[in-house]
């Protein structure tokens, strides 16, 4: 049955309030399949009744239901390359409360880690004044097992073959699903974000690495059967380029990161906000701008997506980024491409990680309708 009630919960949160009969239609349920769903989805105060829009019908028209946002929580954390960022949000990813902290690497060991992170869940529970969460969503910074457990390998962190979900678990007594980090930034834009209702939705983000996530028809695109991301830093642009982190040569991300960035700039220690606005005036610009454009237009070639939303540093760009973009990319692309594609800076702000980790939660422990 939990199938169903997924059903329904999705269609409550993509379209908002439905009737009934609306709702055994749009998710293919009999009528009285559609009164067991509503039921026990009262009955766990998930969704409530409501008076229906204004009707010109005859009679009386029958009471809607609608999705409670504040019902139930979860806990979204996102890992970087020193840095987590945490958040609680309710059922339509609307963050309650929110924290962050800095770790050293590679000193610091996952296990302090994992301890810190627990710590803050338990603070930010709390201060977003609820004393249950249905489960943690983390995204992290590289692929994951096709079980949502274990982090295979971190090229910013060094860890490998982490089961980072057990040992949260452990620590919070609540239940863990990992993603890949950016897609699941990407599967936040998708669900509550610029990408809702868009068929495929490519999200850039650009920190200490480069890399991007795909969600098609709302399902997150993870290749190689596992839990990756879409590894846009890692196309090859020159042969005998500077040597990237992944081990190749000519990588996009060798020329692309706040580290190269950072040196041409002059600068040391974390990087500023306005990175991108800085690196304009610099005689970097034009290749960095060549440089992304090469890649972009490879990426959508072979993936064809409708919107791409750009975050991170990439969110605080100067407009002729996405000038240069607009201007170089279409002459480069397929032709039915040209005139659906567009370009977004998130809405998100800085705290799209955590958010991103939260909307992977709801997905895996409330959407799926896993828990009914």
């Amino acid at each position: 049955m939990g199938v169903h009630h997924g059903q329904v919960l999705r269609i409550l949160r993509d379209e908002g309030p439905q009737s009934r009969a609306i709702l055994a239609r749009r998710a293919g349920l009999s009528a009285t399949t559609l009164t067991h769903v509503t039921a026990q989805l009262l009955a766990d105060g998930s969704v409530a009744e409501v008076e229906p829009a204004a009707s010109s019908g005859v009679g009386r028209p029958g009471l809607a239901i609608r999705l409670l946002p504040n019902a139930h929580h979860v806990a979204g954390v996102h890992i970087g390359a020193g840095l987590v960022q945490l958040t609680v949000t309710d059922l339509l990813g609307s963050p309650k409360a929110a924290a962050s902290f800095e770790f050293a690497l590679p000193d610091t060991s996952p296990e302090a880690v994992t301890a810190r992170i627990a710590d803050e869940i338990e603070k930010l529970k709390l201060l977003a004044r609820t004393d249950h969460l249905l489960g943690v969503g983390v995204g992290v910074p590289g692929p994951v097992d096709a079980g949502q457990r274990t982090i295979l390998a971190s090229i910013n962190t060094g860890w490998r073959n982490l089961p980072l979900a057990g040992m949260l678990e452990r620590r919070t007594g609540l239940s863990v699903v990992l993603e890949h980090n950016v897609t699941a930034m990407a599967v936040a834009e998708a669900r509550f974000g610029l990408g809702r209702g868009v068929p495929a939705l490519l999200y850039v983000y650009l920190r200490s690495g480069l890399g991007a996530g795909l969600v098609v028809d709302g399902v997150p695109f993870r290749p190689g059967g596992g839990h990756g991301a879409v590894e846009l830093g890692h196309i090859q642009i020159s042969q005998d380029g500077p040597r990237c982190s992944c081990g190749n040569h000519g990588c996009l991300e060798s020329y692309v990161n706040e580290r190269v960035l950072m040196r041409a700039l002059g600068l040391e220690g974390s990087a500023p906000a306005d990175l991108l606005m800085q690196v304009e005036n610099t005689d970097v610009w034009g290749p960095t701008l060549a440089r992304l454009t090469d890649s972009l237009a490879i990426a959508i070639s072979l993936l064809t997506p409708d919107l791409i939303v750009f975050g991170g540093h990439l969110a605080d760009a100067p407009e002729s980024l996405f000038a240069h973009l607009r201007k170089h990319l279409p002459p480069r692309v397929m032709p039915h491409m040209r005139d659906i594609l567009r370009f977004e800076r998130t809405g998100f702000g800085s705290q799209l990680g955590a958010i991103g980790g939260a909307a992977v939660a709801l997905d895996h422990f409330f959407y799926s309708g896993a828990r009914y």
